[in-house]
């Protein structure tokens, strides 16, 4: 009798999941989704998928990109525009140049160190006075969440997975250390394996069993701004870590986000919004917001007279060394979990799959070295709220800037 593995959540990750295992042949796969397809953090993504030298995985989804919309028939909405590192200081742009060398040490030719002037040619609304310098990486992009997390559950589907909205899990049944049956509000699942993909509602689903899932919810927002003349769908999209922000075009707008500084944590148990929140966003904050949008505009001017289209604040789960969750949970035999993306799920939706289905199907060679994201790497402080909310509120910002200087 073939294994029978359910996938828990149908956002970009459990999507991916499914796909990835069904494409191993690991056994009869499910995957539930408490409301729909995309539902929780998947749908109000920015879609920017970012590759820096030494981050393999995201050469994996670039690959991952192509296979999953040949077997789906679904556009991703994969557009490669390449994106400009905007260094305010020296210590960045040296930090610029080691990824510069690395990327010529691994043989890719689209990217060069810039100057100032050089960088504010690429793109029209940049002004470079306030930049000691920049680099052009090619090999990065975006994509449509919604699209991508389409064409990995239509891909799914035609591998044989059933796929199950308006159907969300509750519960477990653990016999003998094992997992026998996830309880559903649609009855009761026989399984041999699950995997809990529910992002911001991980830890609270996982607490039924006393299993503290080392993540936390944060706000976390981006704006959509109309200057004056409208941008190129193609024009790169932008990062700058000394200011702790990005952006890129958003139907001829700008998409203007921040990894901020001491995030605001959700103050709901288990650091989650309501169950209903599916498709629904926080107020937004623009006191929280205003300053990472003044510095914006020093490199932008054309942002200080834009007019705000959309405010998002879309809640994210973070973790306290800003890497994601995948693997094994609780010492429970068919029991993982991949969860805490630090609001990264899309580009992190390859490694994901890869990883969980390595696991679940106990590959003897791992596409990727499975320890940086054990779940249990943070022992008995997973049960410390104080402590999990204080470090996930540092985090947002810290991790963003140490992963992009480092």
């Amino acid at each position: 009798m073939a294994r029978r593995i359910v996938v828990i959540g149908g956002g970009v990750i459990g999507a991916s999941v499914a796909w990835h295992l069904a494409r191993r042949e690991a056994g009869d796969i499910t995957l539930l989704e408490r409301d729909r397809l995309g539902a929780g953090t998947t749908w109000h993504s920015a879609g920017n998928i970012t590759w820096i030298p030494g981050e393999d995985h995201i050469l994996t989804l670039h690959d991952d990109l192509e296979r999953v919309a040949g077997e789906s028939g679904q556009d991703t909405g994969w557009l490669r525009t390449g994106r400009l590192f905007l260094a305010r200081g020296e210590n960045t742009l040296r930090s610029f140049r080691a990824m510069a060398r690395t990327a010529d040490a691994m043989g890719f030719a689209d990217h060069g160190l810039l100057e100032p002037g050089e960088a504010a040619r690429r793109h029209p609304w940049l002004a470079g006075e306030h930049l000691a310098g920049a680099w052009f990486n090619g090999k990065s992009g975006r994509v449509n969440p919604a699209g991508l997390t389409a064409a990995y559950a239509k891909a799914a589907r035609r591998r044989g997975v059933t796929i199950r909205e308006s159907c969300g899990a509750t519960g477990f049944d653990i016999r003998n250390g094992r997992l026998a049956r996830i309880r559903t509000d649609r009855g009761p699942l026989r399984a041999d394996a699950a995997i809990v993909c529910c992002g911001l509602w991980s830890r609270r689903l996982l607490s039924a069993l006393d299993l503290p899932l080392p993540q936390w919810g944060c706000q976390h927002f981006y704006i959509v701004a109309r200057g004056a003349s409208r941008l190129e769908r193609a024009v790169p999209s932008f990062v700058c870590p000394d200011d702790l922000i990005y952006g890129r075009e958003e139907v001829g707008d700008m998409l203007l986000g921040c990894f901020d500084e001491e995030a605001l944590t959700l103050d709901g148990p288990h650091g989650a919004p309501p169950d209903d929140f599916s498709f629904s966003l926080l107020d937004g904050n623009w006191d929280k917001f205003a300053p990472y949008a003044e510095r914006a505009a020093e490199h932008f001017p054309c942002l200080a007279e834009a007019g705000i289209r959309r405010f998002v604040n879309g809640p994210e789960s973070f973790t306290p060394d800003g890497e994601p969750l995948l693997g094994p949970c609780g010492g429970i035999d068919g029991l993982f979990v991949a969860s805490g993306m630090n609001s990264a799920g899309v580009t992190c939706s390859s490694l994901a799959g890869h990883a969980i289905a390595d696991l679940v199907t106990e590959a003897p060679e791992p596409s990727f070295d499975p320890r940086p994201y054990d779940p249990a790497r943070f022992g008995d402080r997973a049960g410390d709220e104080t402590w999990l909310a204080k470090r996930a509120s540092a985090v947002v910002s810290g991790h963003y800037r140490a992963r992009l200087e480092a």
